[in-house]
């Protein structure tokens, strides 16, 4: 599964869960250098959006690591 996959994968949870429609990631190359801070969002008719755009050619290149800087918020009981 590709990084875009698993970021839209991982963006439709986090929309299905909280409501919100971007969720906040920090990319990184495979030298895991942070290569961005992005607003990532996912539309069923477009698919992922990154900064409220379709991602680039370069984006996908630069960004093969992804972690989330937003959760979902968890109900403690």
């Amino acid at each position: 599964m590709s990084v875009a996959q698993q970021l839209a994968e991982k963006v439709r949870d986090f929309q299905h869960r909280t409501g919100e429609e971007s969720m906040l990631v920090m990319t990184a190359d495979d030298n895991f250098t942070v290569s961005g801070i992005h607003l990532v969002g996912f539309d069923p008719s477009v698919g992922l959006l990154v900064d409220g755009r379709p991602p680039t050619v370069l984006w996908h290149q630069q960004a093969q690591h992804f972690h989330p800087l937003q959760e979902a918020p968890t109900v403690l009981h």
